[in-house]
Parts: C-alpha cells; structure tokens; sequence
C-alpha cells in the first residue's frame, strides 16, 4: 500500500510510513493521529501501550496496570496535573522530570527521584552523552571543541575501508559536521543541512554563506542551491538527503573518496565514482517520553536505542545519525559520512570462522550460505530449504540484484566476471 500523505510505498500492515513519519492504520493505511484510539476510516481500535513495559493500558488509565507507572499527576511545583512525557507544567513552567514527574533543577542531568538521565545529546548525531564525556561515544564527535569553537570543524580523521570491488582505499570520516551561529536569529546549526532548524534562513552546504530564500545559487562558491529530483522532478535544496516526493535517497558524502556531495550527485566530481541510492530505506527516530532516543527499522518495524546502529530484530545496520539502511561493503554511511556499526557476524555451520550477516559466502571455507538464516546450502540454490530466502545474484559493486544472464550490472554498469 501507500502511505496517502506522501505517497510512499509502506509494507501491509504498517503503521508508520518510513518516509514521513504519518502515523497509519494497519488494518486499512488510512492516515490517523498519533494518538487515535480508533481507526475513522474503518472503525478499527487499537491497542495504548505503556511506554514502560509496553503492557496494553486504556485511554482512561491514569496508572500502568502492569508496571504502576503513572500517566498523569499532579506537578510538584503547583499541583496543576500534567500528563507522563512532559518536561515541564503548561501552568507554572517549572522542570519536571518526564519519566516520574519530579521536581527538577534548571540544570539536573538526572533525575533525583528515578535515576532517568536527560538533557546532554550529541549535536552531532543526537546519541545520549554523559556530562563528562569529551567525544561523542557513538559518532566520535569531539564535544569540547564543537563548544569552543563551533565554527571550525574538527579535523577529519583518515580511515581505511573496504570497497565491494575488493580494493582498499582511504578516505576522510568527516564527523563532526561544521557548525555556526545562524546570522539571523543565532542559533546554533550545521552548515552541511543548508538550513537553520529555528528560523529557516538558508545557508550554503558547501560554504556556510547565507543567501536568499530564492537564490538559485550561493554568491560566495556558486554551488548550485535547488535541484530537480531526478526520480520525480520534484525541486530540492542541494542538501536533501531524501526526496519527500518519491523517496529516492541522495548520496552526501562519496564512500571512496570522502568528497562531500550536494545535488543530484549521482557520480562524484573528484573521483567519477558512480553514486548510487535508489531503493535505500530509510528509518525513522522516535522519543520515548521525550527523553530516549529510538529507531524504528525500516525493514521490520523493530524500535532500538538509536546509539546502537544495528536492528535487533533483523540485524540491518542503520546510520544512527541520518537513518540510512548501510550495505555491507560499507563502513561509513554514504549519505552523511558518519561511521557505522560494525557487521555482525555469525559462526559459520561449515568451518565456525566469523562471518559477516547476510553474506552468501563464508570468507575463510568458501562454503555458500543462506543470507536470511545463515545455513549452508548447495552452489545453484535458488532457494534455502531451511528458511524459504530466495537466494539470488548481487553485483560487487552496488549491491543490487543481478540476472544470472547479466554480462554487467543493469544499474551500475560494471562488468561481471565470466564465473559470476
């Protein structure tokens, strides 16, 4: 089906369009609430979970039949009730914590009452960091600098990765993104969005300049600032990561490389390498009571702490900081540049070297394997007899799926090897 606000595609039964966000029935894909308790469109109702223990609670419920946990009390500062998630009383304005709803300093990390730890983000990636951290541990942004000086970026560090094609290059992790003082209202923002989040002034990606809102080009570098969406036409800012139209996803960095990318940007200008996105799902990141930051898989629905960067449910690795589902020849994310979780491995049945998940070969035996569920199957399989996965033929270089009469990659263009 298709989500009917944006068009996208959404698997049967989804609730959650992985493209923007619309809240949807599983039953019927009519767009809902966030909050509805029922379905307008088919008259279905659903299940209100507890944010705790994720036990089935009602719209009356003012406490978690499961856990105890209570939804609305009564705040400590001027007894006005207010509701589990807020951080602060529509009445008085004083800090409250979202979890248990006690009585908060301005700047309290943590809760006295309940322990819950809020209020230092990475500005980065948005991964939870403690007070005492100096770098980010998900991304490795330096936080003391980005405080110090937020107008210089850190310097880049050079890591060494492992294309599809087997060869080996370097090429430069650019975290953290630079950021500056918008020149309209101040706010802190990343130059590489193009876009202050507060009060919208557009900046160049490329160069920080600050423009018009209907300049086609920036005045300083005369980077080129509205596309078309190659996919649909629809017009972008040069750095869209994912057009709203039609989904199509836009390369932002260049994995062989590292050359940062705006635009179309479907083959990079330093090294020619072809750039391709088409079909990426993208994730989606949820608060949980506004202070725990969650991903929902794109690929199976599975909701984890977004630090961790590898779907519980289904093993896909996910940016943690754009949400891009990552291929497996990949170690930093194409889009945004960020480094990813590493590939989870897997014993191999055959000689119980580690192998990397979802890959249809064991590096150390040779011995072809199932991609879903690991098993070995026989060289001409088309099918695993343990779990059903089709098992077909993927080209080295993009990662996409190939015909076995292909002679080269019908969306890449590089030429297979004759034993393919």
């Amino acid at each position: 089906m298709n989500c009917p606000t944006c068009s996208h595609e959404v698997e049967p039964g989804g609730d959650l369009c992985p493209n923007c966000g619309q809240a949807l029935c599983p039953e019927c894909g009519a767009a809902i609430d966030e909050n509805a308790t029922a379905c307008m469109n088919c008259g279905i109702e659903f299940d209100l979970l507890c944010p705790r223990c994720e036990g089935v609670v009602t719209m009356h419920d003012e406490v978690c039949p499961s856990c105890g946990l209570r939804f609305v009390f009564p705040c400590p500062h001027c007894g006005v009730e207010v509701n589990i998630g807020d951080d602060s009383c529509p009445a008085c304005g004083g800090d409250i914590c979202p979890e248990c709803g006690a009585a908060l300093e301005p700047d309290d990390p943590s809760c006295p009452e309940c322990g819950a730890v809020f209020g230092f983000v990475c500005p980065k990636c948005a991964a939870a960091v403690a007070p005492e951290d100096t770098a980010c541990p998900n991304c490795g942004a330096v936080l003391e600098e980005l405080e110090m000086d937020a107008t210089l970026p850190a310097p880049a560090a050079v890591v060494s990765v492992a294309l599809a094609d087997g060869t080996g290059v370097a090429v430069q992790d650019f975290a953290p993104l630079r950021s500056m003082p918008c020149p309209r209202c101040g706010s802190e923002l990343f130059v590489e969005d193009g876009m202050c989040p507060m009060c919208a002034q557009i900046i160049c990606p490329r160069c920080g300049t600050a423009v018009a809102d209907d300049a086609q080009s920036c005045p300083a570098c005369q980077l080129p600032l509205v596309f078309s969406c190659p996919g649909c036409g629809f017009e972008l800012m040069a750095a869209t990561g994912v057009c709203p139209d039609c989904g199509r996803s836009f390369m932002r960095v260049c994995p062989r490389c590292g050359e940062r990318l705006f635009g179309a940007a479907q083959r990079c200008g330093n090294c020619g390498r072809e750039l391709h996105l088409e079909g990426r799902l993208v994730a989606d990141f949820v608060d949980v009571a506004g202070v725990l930051a969650m991903t929902v898989c794109p690929a199976c629905k599975t909701k984890y702490p977004r630090r961790e960067g590898v779907c519980p449910g289904c093993q896909a690795r996910i940016c943690s900081q754009c949400g891009l589902m990552i291929d497996h020849a990949e170690e930093a994310c194409p889009r945004c540049g960020a480094a990813v979780a590493p590939l989870p491995t897997f014993a191999c049945p055959a000689c119980g070297g580690a192998v990397g998940a979802g890959s249809g070969e064991c590096p150390h035996c040779a011995a072809p394997l199932c991609p879903q569920c690991g098993g070995v199957v026989s060289e001409d399989a088309t099918e695993c007899f343990r779990c059903g996965a089709q098992i077909g033929l993927y080209c080295p270089e993009c990662g996409r799926e190939v015909g076995e009469d292909d002679e080269a990659c019908p969306y890449c263009g590089i030429a297979f090897e004759m034993d393919l």
